[in-house]
């Protein structure tokens, strides 16, 4: 019996392994099928490196190749140049010499220009490289050497105590230092460096006021590392000193990288000078370490002496700007695509507030809130940096806006006029005309002297590219730069692209120029600061926004100004957009803003898309400048325009409700209409302020009462061109900025009577 339950046993086993072996054989196919196909693509992966391996090889040569091409042709053609410029010389004309010497002088520009691009920067990296192996060897043991007592010499003269490193020492703790090489240092190279560190800090200590520190007051690690090379890297706190050899070649590829058709030489002159003397330069700046990152928000830990709004370097092109100062890590805002940074990289200082390159070289450009272009016309040669937060000119450096800012639109040069460094909102809905008619002031610029700027907060790419091309269209981006700061980008860079556009702007304003300013525009700019707050961690206030965000917009506009003669007499005006939810100007942002500026032009949806185009509502548009900023024969004709319009539109408003109209009424509400009729206009259909005034002081002396309104634009087109031909010297009175004199309005009545008969 007990023999029959074992078999029964052992029966029952097999015929559950077999079970199982059947269900899972599929399974386990599958898994060898999958484990083959992957090694499979792994190899592929491994060849496929190979060939991208030789195909960079092939690459290079043909850079060098096409690099030698390019050298020949510009010798050639310059040989040419200079031939015919002697043949030019020999002649009688002088001038047609020196057009083909500049001309033979920008084809070099040009191909020297092509050579640098073309040239591969792997090839120069190649060359470093090969250098670092090159001093490894044994045949340099002893420059290396020299170079580890080179920078141990140094070291008294040019390590300082910095402001961390003095409070660390007054609480007591020792200073720790690290000092690395490719070798270890001797005995003898450790002991003088720690006295020498140690003498510097006690010498720093005495000098700040504080109690000479008792004891050991430095911590000296050594360490090896081969990528030093040769030569030194100390570490002191979060300040290094790196005289390395790695760091000497890597300053060297930079150069190179950045120069232009010297780039080889640069490389090969530093190699040299790194073989043949021990006394390399030593670079010293501060490093972090980065220890959380999230939504384009990073902590990083050390930096104890940075500066709030100082721009820190992350790995690869990536730039941060602080934003937070707390006791033991600073917030850093990323300015970029983020998604390479990681806990444990290395942050480095740059000493510099985050600035933009500003000059002449910006005109006509496309660049990012960092000022870098993006338009792919190649490199910026800047005049200068500016930082994106300066100081607003003060009120003792301020004249009055007695300038006319002329936009070219007639409802808002006759209604709400613009002073140039003037701050004038443009405030409305969505869809309702507000970009159009900061596009249609930037284009009425074109040959009055003005550069301007337009920066695009927060829009879609498409829809600033197609700004771009219709700014080239009509002639205007030739004196204008675009800020672009899109959609697709992270917050912060939305939040410092109007900053980054105002220093463009202040750069001409203090060199005696005058320009226009659009901010397109500032609801997604306080959405953006509010976005960072929030990650920042910063309490939020009303409608959610902190309790800053005046002061961030505050600080923005108070920059436009007209400055006094003392100060260069130039000017910038700003025209910053918001974007209102139902038409509410009473909220949060709206408010705000209002109380900045010095007006506002409100664009009402109703008229909008009541075919009242631009949308301006007369009753809550306004200019706090008034006619001080409007030419004195626009003042003269449309005085009393803007009452009228009031008057109408209130007029038009109950006039539905009733049936039986007075003579008066309908008198008032006939020339309203004809008035708006008037006053509607396309978009980059500029008048000048001459045809403004003909047209306007026409339908305000009633002369277009009787004209049908579908014939308005006939009416106003016929009756301009009949004025100018028939009194041209009203245009020169308008266009110097003179009244109309009382003899040339009663002659004006007269021609537009006898324009009246033959309409």
């Amino acid at each position: 019996m007990h023999l029959k339950d074992i078999l029964f046993a052992v029966a029952n086993f097999l015929i559950l392994f077999g079970a199982l072996f059947f269900i899972t054989r599929k399974m386990i196919i599958r898994m060898f099928r999958e484990r083959k196909e992957k090694i499979a693509g792994e190899l592929d992966k491994a060849k496929k490196a190979e060939e991208d391996a030789a195909a960079l090889e092939s690459q290079v040569d043909r850079d060098k190749e096409q690099a030698r091409q390019q050298e020949k042709q510009l010798l050639e053609d310059t040989q040419r140049q200079v031939e015919e410029n002697r043949v030019c010389a020999a002649g009688s004309s002088q001038e047609a010499a020196n057009v083909l010497r500049q001309s033979a002088a920008e084809r070099e520009r040009q191909l020297r220009a092509i050579m640098h691009e073309e040239v591969s920067a792997q090839v120069v990296r190649q060359v470093a490289e090969e250098t670092g192996k090159a001093l490894r060897k044994e045949e340099y043991a002893a420059r290396r050497a020299a170079l580890a007592d080179a920078f141990i010499e140094k070291a008294g003269k040019m390590v300082t105590a910095r402001p961390s490193d003095i409070l660390t020492l007054a609480e007591g703790k020792k200073l720790a230092v690290t000092v690395t090489g490719a070798e270890p240092l001797t005995e003898e190279q450790t002991e003088k460096l720690h006295r020498t560190l140690t003498d510097v800090f006690a010498a720093a200590c005495k000098e700040a006021g504080e109690d000479a520190p008792r004891g050991e007051i430095v911590d000296l690690y050594s360490e090896t590392d081969e990528s030093v090379i040769a030569g030194v890297r100390l570490r002191v706190g979060d300040t290094v000193y790196d005289g390395s050899a790695a760091r000497c070649l890597e300053r060297l590829v930079q150069r190179a990288e950045q120069s232009g058709d010297e780039s080889g030489r640069s490389v090969l002159d530093g190699v040299r000078g790194l073989l043949s003397s021990a006394d390399g330069s030593v670079d010293i700046y501060q490093v972090g370490q980065v220890i959380s990152v999230s939504d384009g928000i990073c902590r990083v830990s050390g930096l104890a002496d940075v500066m709030a709004g100082e721009m820190l370097e992350f790995k690869g092109d990536l730039r941060g700007m602080v934003m937070d100062l707390d006791q033991d890590n600073v917030g850093v805002v990323l300015l970029g695509q983020f998604a390479g940074i990681q806990e444990g990289d290395l942050v480095r200082r740059t000493g510099r507030i985050i600035e933009v390159p500003v000059g002449e070289g910006m005109r006509g450009r496309v660049v990012d809130a960092l000022g870098r272009p993006v338009d792919g016309k190649g490199p910026i040669t800047p005049d200068g940096y500016r930082a994106v937060e300066s100081p607003a000119p003060s009120v003792l450096h301020r004249q009055g806006v007695t300038v006319p800012l002329q936009t070219g639109i007639k409802a808002i040069d006759a209604l709400v006029p613009i002073g140039r460094g003037q701050r004038e909102l443009i405030i409305g809905d969505r869809q309702t005309g507000k970009t159009a008619i900061a596009l249609d002031a930037i284009v009425n610029q074109k040959g009055k002297d003005v550069l301007c700027i337009y920066v695009a907060i927060g829009q879609k790419e498409s829809t600033v590219a197609n700004v771009v091309r219709k700014l080239t269209e009509m002639g205007a981006m030739d004196y204008t730069t675009v800020v672009c700061a899109s959609a697709s980008e992270p917050a912060p860079m939305l939040y410092i692209a109007p900053y980054a556009g105002a220093a463009i702007g202040e750069y001409f304003m203090y060199q005696g120029k005058d320009v226009l300013i659009v901010y397109d525009d500032l609801s997604k700019q306080a959405a953006a600061y509010r976005e960072i707050s929030l990650l920042l961690q910063r309490p939020p206030g009303r409608e959610a926004y902190p309790g800053d965000v005046f002061y961030l917009h505050s600080r923005l506009l108070e920059r436009a100004a007209r400055l006094d003669e003392a100060s260069g007499g130039g000017s910038m005006t700003a025209l910053p957009i918001i974007e209102t939810q139902a038409g509410d100007i009473s909220a949060y942002i709206p408010t705000n803003v209002i109380s900045i500026t010095d007006g506002q032009i409100f664009l009402e949806t109703g008229l909008f898309h009541s075919g009242i185009r631009p949308a301006i509502n007369v009753g809550l548009s306004v200019s706090r400048v008034g006619g001080a900023a409007q030419m004195p024969a626009m003042k003269q004709v449309a005085g009393r325009l803007r009452t009228d319009l009031a008057q109408y539109r209130e007029l038009a408003s109950f006039a539905q409700f009733g049936s039986e109209l007075d003579a008066s009424t309908q008198s008032t509400l006939c020339r309203g209409q004809h008035m708006t009729e008037l006053l509607k206009q396309n978009q980059f259909a500029a008048m000048s302020v001459e045809d403004q005034v003909i047209a306007i002081f026409a339908a305000n002396e009633g002369y277009a009462d009787d004209v049908a309104l579908s014939d308005m634009p006939r009416f106003e087109r016929e009756v301009v061109e009949f004025v100018k031909q028939a009194m041209p010297e009203l245009v020169d009175v308008i266009c110097e900025g003179k009244k109309i004199p009382g003899d040339m309005l009663e002659k004006l009545r007269g021609t537009l009577k006898r324009f009246k008969e033959s309409f």
